[in-house]
């Protein structure tokens, strides 16, 4: 675990001498290994993305927030249950594909921030106590240089605590950690995550906005197509002119119909249709889409999309005490 610089005041110096405690300490970074974490220029705009209202409003409003904070604190006299040294915690969840981390780069562009994007996976070191490192060296890269922390998949981390696995201990105190982190520096976290159900309560209460992202609906759907096939009115319109147009049959083509047959798909699946269905084209398979090529591919990526959920399972969590009980006789 990382130290801190002691609060502890020394007999031969008076309350004004004494400096303001640091979160992350010098003897930390003089033994931190090479690892860098890269700011990266946001480059998607919130106008640009194709969401529901109900989000679009509520991240307009953690927008609002995040630039208002120290107002919120001095001026209407919030600082006496809102901290104003703590992290600004936004909780992304959903369906993947749904647009989680394309409005993340949305916030920071809206914020006039860099972003740095992060998993679990690339924060986790099997070395004891390297880990926390890691985080501190994240959280400390973002403070100082004003940037966004984006935390993608961070059930991985901000998951529920537990004491019955050989690895509780080791997990329990990198969450503790984060837990320090989160209340002690001023950074804005957003986080991602299709596995809300698996957030610890301590994590959940320390992140003021939680957004759902569902699925899109037919008329969102009609939009994610014109944006993916290149609709030329749709991408004026959202200033998206360095998309081109893919052909498409124009008396044998509609939105609306492959729409119909893209219920349940979200936008990370339409690209990855569009992106097939350009292959098609590059191999002059076909010259221009019509609808049928179009609900063919829509049909076999749902097939293969049905085919990945296997059967279904319940979690350990879910089941109930008693029955636990009856299986262990």
């Amino acid at each position: 675990m990382p130290t801190f610089t002691s609060t502890k005041k020394n007999k031969d110096q008076s309350d004004d001498s004494q400096p303001r405690p640091s979160l992350f300490s010098k003897n930390e970074d003089e033994k931190a290994d090479s690892r860098k974490f890269i700011e990266d220029t946001p480059k998607w705009e919130l106008e640009q993305i194709i969401l529901s209202d109900k989000v679009r409003e509520t991240i307009l409003d953690v927008i609002t927030f995040c630039e208002n904070k120290d107002r919120l604190i001095d001026e209407w006299g919030l600082n006496n249950f809102l901290k104003g040294n703590s992290s600004i915690g936004i909780n992304l969840y959903g369906e993947p594909g749904t647009g989680k981390s394309i409005t993340a780069e949305a916030i920071a562009n809206a914020l006039g921030k860099k972003i740095i994007r992060v998993d679990y996976s690339e924060l986790q070191d099997s070395k004891w106590g390297q880990t926390e490192k890691n985080l501190s060296r994240l959280f400390k890269t973002a403070e100082e240089n004003g940037s966004i922390i984006f935390l993608d998949e961070a059930d991985g981390l901000l998951g529920k605590r537990s004491t019955d696995k050989p690895s509780s201990d080791a997990s329990n105190e990198i969450k503790s950690h984060l837990l320090t982190l989160v209340d002690r520096s001023n950074v804005i976290v957003i986080y991602a995550t299709n596995l809300f159900k698996n957030f610890d309560r301590a994590f959940f209460r320390r992140i003021l906005y939680h957004i759902k992202y569902p699925i899109p609906t037919k008329e969102e759907l009609v939009e994610l197509w014109k944006f993916h096939l290149g609709d030329t009115e749709f991408l004026q319109r959202m200033n998206l002119s360095s998309i081109k147009e893919i052909p498409k049959d124009v008396n044998n083509f509609s939105y609306e119909t492959i729409s119909e047959h893209s219920l349940g798909l979200a936008g990370g699946d339409i690209k990855n249709i569009t992106l097939k269905l350009c292959v098609k084209l590059c191999s002059a398979k076909y010259k221009t889409l019509t609808n049928d090529v179009v609900i063919a591919e829509i049909e076999s990526y749902l097939e293969s999309l049905e085919d990945s959920k296997g059967s279904e399972c319940v979690s350990e969590e879910d089941i109930p005490e008693s029955v636990k009980r009856e299986l262990k006789q």
